[in-house]
């Protein structure tokens, strides 16, 4: 298994421009051109999708995903009421969307179709996966005298108390986080809040296995695959990125100096993190090595829920922020 250090000195955000090494971005706060009605959204996450359209996640479920053009302006939105708290969303090799729905009570992921109509449910709404999850821990934990885990990054006592909770491995889902489709038409899902699980579904949405336990995995937040075939999951808590073969054995881990990781993403060279206590994590494909880190742990304006890029190399950011600094481009500058 091979060790990824992520060990570089990281500069924090300069002006308006972000450097590391030959990486080079301009940041642009304002690309989103939000409609009034629209603006200081929490936006979650995002992806490129057919017809140059981003999609965006909001948590919001009267505006549950919102559609730009490449110029930022917002186009239309789908899906409206059809999830609790839209985590997450990614694209298809069948121009359909996979929203996770991490809402305290839906244990679903839906994929959809880039209008917004159901295509398939993946799980049972309401129904959680046996995996101990308890929303509610930190006050069991308070009337037996015990402190929940506290990490480097997370102080809040009910979310790692929640985390605490997790016993076993349960079958999907329990609050999900993520799912992504591979070129071959399958499906792996990140089954992170309430589980600590990765799940693998046939091109029918038949389960077919999971892999997992809680000493691996401290919220499963994300999960994507490089052109290796190879499967990347954000292990969030842990400050650090695993990487496994599609059977599940474990081929590197990526970990040092980041923070919480909140979504991975990878184009034809690089692995992207977004890193939800500030900075962005690229890693060479190819070598397994850190290309670049940019912006530093404890930046407030990079503190990274969700991430996508484009053709171009542009990088968009989603905040987790009620602002109007939601959807940040990171403008690639030769």
């Amino acid at each position: 298994m091979k060790q990824i250090k992520c060990e570089g000195e990281r500069k924090g955000l300069t002006g308006e421009s972000l450097d590391c090494g030959s990486f080079s971005y301009r940041l642009e706060m304002d690309w989103a051109k939000w409609p009034d009605q629209m603006r200081h959204m929490t936006v979650l996450n995002c992806c490129w999708g057919g017809g140059g359209f981003l999609y965006v996640v909001t948590g919001n479920q009267d505006v549950p995903v919102v559609v730009f053009d490449h110029d930022g302006n917002a186009c239309k939105t789908i899906a409206q009421g059809m999830f609790g708290k839209s985590h997450s969303v990614s694209y298809t090799k069948n121009g359909t969307l996979l929203v996770a729905d991490a809402h305290k009570n839906a244990h679903v992921i839906r994929e959809i179709t880039a209008e917004g109509k159901e295509v398939r449910v993946f799980g049972t709404k309401g129904v959680p996966g046996d995996s101990g999850y308890d929303f509610d821990y930190l006050e069991t934990m308070q009337k037996r005298g015990e402190n929940p885990t506290e990490t480097n990054w997370n102080k809040n006592a009910a979310s790692n108390a929640r985390i605490d909770s997790i016993r076993r491995r349960g079958l999907p889902f329990c609050r999900p986080c993520g799912m992504i489709m591979t070129p071959d038409g399958e499906y792996f899902a990140a089954d992170g809040y309430g589980n600590c699980a990765v799940h693998h579904f046939d091109g029918d949405g038949t389960y077919i296995k999971s892999w997992g336990a809680p000493e691996d995995f401290r919220v499963v937040h994300s999960i994507c695959m490089d052109r290796q075939g190879r499967l990347w999951v954000a292990d969030r808590e842990n400050c650090r990125v695993k990487l496994f073969d599609t059977e599940g054995n474990l081929l590197a881990v990526a970990e040092g100096n980041l923070s919480r990781i909140g979504t991975v993403f990878t184009d034809d060279k690089y692995l992207y993190t977004a890193e939800l206590d500030g900075g962005v994590t690229l890693i060479d494909l190819d070598t397994l090595e850190v290309a670049a880190q940019l912006g530093a742990p404890g930046d407030a304006v990079l503190k990274v829920h969700g991430i996508c890029v484009d053709d171009g190399g542009n990088i968009y950011l989603a905040t987790n922020k009620a602002n109007e600094n939601n959807l940040i481009r990171l403008a690639r500058m030769e």
